[in-house]
């Protein structure tokens, strides 16, 4: 007889405003993420149908990773170290000191059409859901413009169960840094009255709205950006004007990839794949120009069709990204181009929006810039 070897206590940190902890009891360490979710979900009182609209998470602030239901979590988090080394650009002594946690978040893969549905049944999972939107739009990851944030402001208030008379007049202002993410903040700083303003018109506005159906207004707001869902990843690409690379977070979802500027959190480019094919090319150490601790990065090369005018043919173009991550970027595209049936909600898309710098990247360099990941 054989007895598995068993962990006292797992803990999964959950996306509510306050980070629960939970615990899904004496698990075996061969316990697998799909059922550590499972189990997660079962404590939740989330609806077994609502159980694939999360997956399991180890997540630090140097690399974040969605587990397939076949993984071990603590087998993963045991060789935490390896795995920075393989998908994050970090110094030794950085990597030495980041602690994984375990937590539960959307399913990358989880289509929107399913979510819509889940979230009219499940009060539970729309309250899991609706708090991982709400930091997201919070810590920025979800660039928004103003106007929209000022309402998702109010009405995260409202959810708090605050009210328009809770606030005497000037005092939104002094909790505008927790309602608000940082980006709109530092566009808006020298307008605080234009933020009481705004929010507070909001919040009238809210007046008629019973409690149950905030946190489904607030998603649905979400669902209109085409940054929700995104898996996220951190490289750097090259930019008209700019001698150095620039640090960028890339977003894929089913319709989109999306890259940012992670000092300014502006959109550099929005492209439609539908568009767009994509390719990875490998680091190579072997370079005999590459200089000592630098990093060897890998390159995700995004190329699309522009179309100059109606008198000039259209021109392919392409968009490198220099990142640690970039397989990890060819295999969530390669994946969501396969199981493009699954996701027959419409995306909305643009073209490229800042003099990102568009080329045919050939072969390897090493990394200009050095950045720490989020």
């Amino acid at each position: 007889m054989t007895t598995e070897k068993i962990k006292s206590v797992i803990w999964v940190i959950l996306m509510d405003k306050k980070k629960q902890k939970i615990t899904a009891g004496r698990v075996p360490e061969t316990v697998t993420a799909g059922e550590l979710r499972d189990a997660v979900c079962r404590k939740l009182r989330i609806t077994p149908d609502g159980n694939e609209a999360f997956a399991i998470w180890i997540c630090s602030p140097l690399l974040q990773i969605q587990l397939k239901p076949t993984h071990y979590p603590t087998a993963l988090c045991d060789m935490w170290y390896d795995l920075l080394s393989q998908f994050a650009a970090t110094t030794e002594s950085q990597a030495k000191t980041d602690l994984p946690v375990i937590m539960m978040m959307r399913n990358v893969f989880y289509p929107l059409e399913q979510e819509r549905c889940l979230i009219m049944s499940d009060p539970q999972a729309r309250y899991y859901l609706t708090a991982e939107a709400m930091f997201n739009v919070l810590t920025g990851r979800y660039p928004i413009e103003d106007e929209l944030a000022f309402k998702l402001a109010a009405l995260q208030l409202k959810m708090e169960g605050k009210r328009e008379t809770s606030y005497p007049s000037g005092t939104i202002q002094s909790v505008a840094h927790e309602i608000l993410p940082w980006d709109v903040m530092r566009r808006n700083k020298k307008q605080p009255l234009h933020i009481e303003k705004r929010v507070r018109e909001y919040m009238k506005s809210l007046n008629l709205s019973t409690p149950g159906t905030l946190d489904h207004l607030y998603l649905s707001h979400c669902w209109t950006q085409t940054c929700y869902r995104c898996g996220f990843f951190n490289g750097q690409t090259e930019m008209v004007g700019k001698k150095k690379d620039i640090p960028v977070r890339v977003g894929i979802t089913p319709h989109n990839i999306i890259i940012w500027n992670k000092i300014t959190n502006k959109t550099m480019a929005e492209l439609d794949n539908s568009q767009v094919t994509t390719k990875l090319i490998e680091g190579n150490d072997t370079n005999p120009k590459k200089k000592k601790n630098t990093v060897s990065f890998d390159v995700f090369i995004i190329q699309f069709t522009t179309l100059a005018s109606l008198k000039k043919p259209k021109t392919s173009k392409a968009i490198p990204i220099f990142s640690k991550q970039a397989c990890m970027m060819q295999a969530m595209f390669n994946r969501l181009r396969d199981e493009s049936y699954l996701h027959r909600d419409k995306g909305v898309a643009t073209s490229s929006q800042l003099p990102i710098s568009v080329q045919q990247a050939e072969g390897t360099r090493p990394a200009d810039l050095m950045f720490n990941p989020s």
